[in-house]
């Protein structure tokens, strides 16, 4: 605590004399004490406007007083060798002011610190810019959400049904910034303090893509500032990391406040960030949040500048902070600024051995206070982390480190969450005399396996979490993480998808959670329907037992949109032409998951392209163009609006789907959802008006397409012929009718097939359904009695396989007709079986069974789990963990086995190992792993590149090697390539070694 002392010991003093501002030219000041002595000399106040920079203080009286400006980098022992900026004459009651200009020496001196210097001697400590009335770019209220609910968010379009609130988006700097200009396509230049610097522009565009679809729709928009090493050439990573950083350390890093080039790149960043991103037209979207870095107290890991006491770490971090706040100012005044803190409070979050790693959340918070107390405060605020006391366990009600004391919680988790509002509103931790704002900027509830039990607990836990945010008014928001799992992410199941195994990508998403519907509707009128069940997961008969200010009426704070019905088969009469694209795109414009719009042929043209690793535009999630009309139309006196689109049936993406989004000038949304012919001509949509209280403004359109499977889909859409019609013809044909069937037993002869039939059309459903054979798969009956089914319901059918020859039996389809138009609906069948090898060691005794440690490896034990991705072992419940010497990242690191009696594989085909590594090779350009099997002096081995955080098979075709029968060495050996560090220490981890049979 002896760092909280000293930095109080500076604190005290300068707060004594925090009114001891002399009159400022056109300024009104505080006034001054009578007479300034040791104590309280010094620096008392720093006024920015728009063109001078005025400094305020106490001196001894009469005393002549030399003011410098130094930059943000310097120790302020540096004045000595420095000019002043303004040199002035303290009064005789020993107040001081000095007016200089914002700029000198060509140097803009809004960031400087400030020193004011008596006869050779400072007095006091240097002080910032701590009140700031410059006229900021942008001028607008800070907006606001009528919920807390947010998340970060991966999808822009499931974020916007999901009824997303707030979001948080990471901006990578390394690959945001360039170090030098690669061109208009390629670069954005930004001159900062009259120096150029250079933006990724494919990067900026992506931002873009995510920003700005979330702050159309209202929500407020968090952007995480953080720094990965990035060995790319041209990036600036090199600039922008922290000089101190540990390359061994954890991948976040701290950025680089310690030089003028570090300084002068990050400033100029923010600015950028802050212009592009604050602006008042929301050109590129809005963002008003900025979180720098992340969980800095547990620095080593999340913001890594290497080993460091607090108060050293605080002086370099808080740099960055101020920086943001004051660059971010200068765009839009409301702009916040906020640092990030895990759930750990009074004690840190790792071990304490070796020092200087991780320090407690209390002590950064304190730390923060009074660092910024002594040179200048200003409003910064936190974003917390209050995952549950065990990432992997949701149940945080049971948590028992989440105390009530906020002197003595290790933990302030969803449990005890109310502690930090608690601890915040204290005195010596106001700013301004209000407390801190709060922001829950990354936490999240755990799916603890793949049972739907599972998905309860976690679902559980976000409900009651949610509720008891709900009700602190304390807390902005509540940002869920994450929007889908990660197969790199430590084996949690965070997401409200699963992910796609079938999939290379870290985070696809495959199917919605439990937690989706949760999420969804839990502040809308249906709160209380979808979070019913989780009363008996969490043992409480109501939530008023663990939620403060319980108010049950008080939870519909979002209203749902109204769902219309959408015909395909009806056509406009006597319509009014909103757009028909003859004269460009009309004001349309990109919207979720698209590159571009462009008119064609008097048409509207949508691109999209499939980014790898941009799982956002998987065949089967929604992506399009929108619309801000110029004038809000009136369609009171409107039927339906009427358009039509055209998805190519070159397009491997299974069915096909549009879903048309009203926006009224009353806030309502109304949507309509049609299912399209494979055909690829063009459909027409109708959307059925005469229920929506917005038709009489209808201010926003926006039109989505999609597929049904998860296939990679880059290709277009189009959109035409957008009207007002005042009746329809046509519409008593109900086609528009979505399907969807599972044959749990598979689809054999004979095997019951479930089919779902919801009708999505203006009308009852007037006739049966047929199912028509194709692909191989007849059933009986063939027709579905969905007569009378009317708009909005569905209605469920068990029919039965009568013949089954399927293309692909683990991919069959069925066709059905439906008011004249066929579609064709792939079938759910079971996963083809997965092969299972005979195993040969499998750690789950919980020992090593026999591994020894070779070259490069210190020990090895049998563990449950790994420190990153994918966390858990491959199968069972325990793997073989390998921790490695300190040494070279190209010398091998070795684990081996030499079997008490040589193993008999006579019947084996293929031997196979799964190997994995944490710990990345500074300026590694991959890993290769090397598997051996030896029978005496006969070796087969086989090397291949794999990749680290995830489980990767390695195998060995034993077929036709004698040595097979008589096996008495089994050896896994990996290591870095592409760069020779020399003082690297990874992990090696291996699990299910197994043979298959030969075929």
């Amino acid at each position: 605590m002896r760092h909280r002392r000293r930095l109080r010991s500076i604190v005290l003093p300068l707060l004594a004399s925090a009114l001891g501002l002399g009159a400022l030219a056109g300024v009104p000041a505080r006034a001054a004490p009578d007479t300034a002595d040791a104590d309280t000399a010094g620096i008392t106040g720093v006024t920015v406007t728009d063109d001078a920079v005025t400094v305020a203080g106490t001196a001894p009286g009469g005393a002549q007083v030399d003011v410098y400006a130094l930059p943000t980098e310097v120790p302020e022992t540096d004045w000595a060798g420095r000019e002043p900026v303004a040199t002035g004459t303290a009064t005789p009651d020993g107040a001081f002011t000095a007016d200089i200009g914002r700029t000198a020496a060509d140097r803009e001196l809004y960031y400087s610190k400030y020193l004011a210097v008596v006869d050779g001697a400072p007095l006091g400590t240097y002080h910032y810019a701590d009140d700031v009335r410059i006229t900021p770019v942008n001028d607008f209220p800070y907006p606001q959400s009528p919920t807390k609910k947010g998340l970060q968010v991966q999808m822009t379009a499931d974020a916007e049904e999901l009824g997303v609130g707030h979001a948080g988006i990471n901006v990578a700097f390394n690959d945001l910034m360039q170090l030098t200009d690669e061109g208009p396509d390629r670069s954005i230049p930004f001159t900062w303090n009259g120096t150029e610097y250079y933006f990724d522009a494919g990067h900026v565009a992506s931002l873009d893509r995510q920003i700005k679809p979330l702050s159309d729709n209202g929500a407020v928009v968090n952007l995480i500032l953080i720094l990965y090493r990035d060995d790319s050439p041209n990036s600036a990573w090199p600039v922008l990391k922290h000089p101190d950083a540990d390359l061994t350390g954890g991948p976040v890093f701290a950025f680089n406040t310690e030089t003028a080039e570090g300084v002068a790149h990050y400033t100029a960043a923010i600015e950028f960030l802050a212009g592009r991103y604050t602006r008042e037209d929301q050109r590129y979207g809005r963002a008003t949040g900025f979180i720098v870095g992340n969980e800095v107290d547990a620095q080593f890991v999340w913001q890594n500048m290497g080993e460091k006491p607090l108060e050293e770490f605080l002086l370099s971090y808080e740099r960055a902070l101020r920086i943001t706040h004051l660059a971010t100012r200068t765009a839009y005044e409301q702009a916040r600024t906020y640092t990030s803190l895990t759930h750990s409070w009074t004690t840190p979050s790792g071990p304490a051995v070796p020092a200087g790693r991780f320090y407690p959340g209390k002590d950064v918070v304190d730390g923060l206070n009074a660092l910024t107390k002594a040179h200048g405060d200003y409003a910064w605020h936190i974003a917390h982390h209050p995952y549950p006391e065990n990432l992997l366990d949701p149940a945080f009600w049971e948590d028992t480190t989440a105390t009530p004391d906020p002197d003595t919680t290790p933990r302030i988790t969803f449990k005890n969450i109310e502690v930090l509002n608690a601890y915040l509103t204290r005195p010596e931790q106001l700013y301004d005399g209000q407390p801190r704002r709060v922001i829950l900027s990354e936490q999240g509830c755990n799916t603890p396996g793949d049972s739907a039990e599972a998905e309860r607990l976690q679902a559980a836990c976000y409900a009651l979490a949610y509720y008891k945010i709900h009700f602190l008014p304390a807390i902005d928001s509540f940002i869920l993480h994450r929007h889908v799992d990660h197969k790199h992410e430590g084996g949690l199941r965070l997401g409200l998808w699963w992910w796609d195994d079938s999939r290379p990508d870290p985070a696809p998403p495959a199917e919605r959670k439990l937690i989706h519907d949760v999420f969804t509707y839990i502040d809308t009128e249906r709160s209380l329907e979808v979070t019913e069940f989780a009363l008996d997961v969490i043992g409480i008969d109501d939530w008023s037992e663990l939620v403060d200010g319980w108010d049950p009426d008080a939870l519909a704070v979002r209203d749902l949109p109204v769902t219309a019905g959408a015909s395909v088969t009806a056509r406009p009469l006597r319509a009014t032409t909103l757009f028909d694209f003859a004269g460009g795109t009309q004001g349309w414009r990109t919207s979720d998951a698209a590159n571009a719009v462009a008119a064609d042929d008097g048409f509207l043209r949508t691109s999209f392209t499939y980014e790898s690793g941009m799982s956002a535009n998987l065949a089967q999630l929604w992506r399009g163009t929108d619309v801000v009309l110029a004038e809000p139309a009136d369609a009171s006196a409107a039927a339906a609006l009427t358009l039509r689109v055209r998805i190519p049936d070159d397009a491997d993406i299974g069915s096909r789907f549009a879903k048309v989004r009203l926006y009224g000038t009353d806030g309502s949304i109304a949507e309509g959802a049609a299912r399209l012919p494979a055909d690829g001509g063009w459909q027409s949509v109708a959307v059925d008006l005469t229920g929506w209280s917005g038709r009489e403004g209808i201010e926003r359109i926006k039109v989505w397409a999609r597929g049904d499977t998860n296939a990679e889909w880059s290709g277009h859409f189009d959109v035409d012929d957008v009207r007002l019609a005042s009746r329809l013809t046509g519409a008593e044909r109900v086609a528009n009718v979505e399907v969807d069937a599972s044959a749990a037993e598979g689809i054999g002869v004979g095997d019951p097939v479930e089919i779902t039939v919801r009708n999505d059309d203006l009308r009852p459903v007037a006739e049966p359904i047929e199912v028509r054979a194709c692909d191989g798969v007849a059933v009986e009956p063939a027709a579905l009695d969905a007569a009378g089914l009317a708009p909005g319901e569905s209605r469920t059918f068990i029919v039965t396989v009568a013949s089954s020859a399927p293309a692909d039996e683990y991919d069959p389809a069925l066709c059905f007709v439906a008011g004249g138009l066929q579609y064709t609906e792939r079938v759910d069948v079971p996963p083809p079986p997965v092969p299972v090898a005979t195993p040969i060691y499998d750690f789950d005794d919980g020992t090593t069974q026999g591994w020894q440690a070779g070259p490069g490896v210190d020990t090895v034990t049998a563990v449950t789990s790994m420190a990153n991705g994918p966390g858990i072992p491959q199968a069972g419940t325990h793997l073989l963990d390998g921790a490695a010497t300190v040494g070279s990242s190209l010398a091998p690191k070795t684990m081996y086995v030499d079997p008490a009696q040589p193993l008999d594989l006579s019947d084996a085909g293929r031997v196979v190992a799964y190997v994995n590594s944490y710990g990345g090779a500074p300026g590694a350009t991959g890993y290769e792993v090397t598997f051996t099997l030896a029978s005496g002096d006969d070796e087969l081995t086989v090397t291949q590149p794999y990749t680290a955080d995830r489980w990767n098979e390695v195998a060995l075709d034993v077929s036709q090697w004698a040595g097979r029968s008589a096996i008495d060495h089994v050896e896994v050996t990996m290591h870095a390539v592409g760069a020779d560090y020399p003082t690297w220490n990874p992990h090696l981890q291996v699990d299910s070694v197994g043979w298959f049979p030969a075929d």
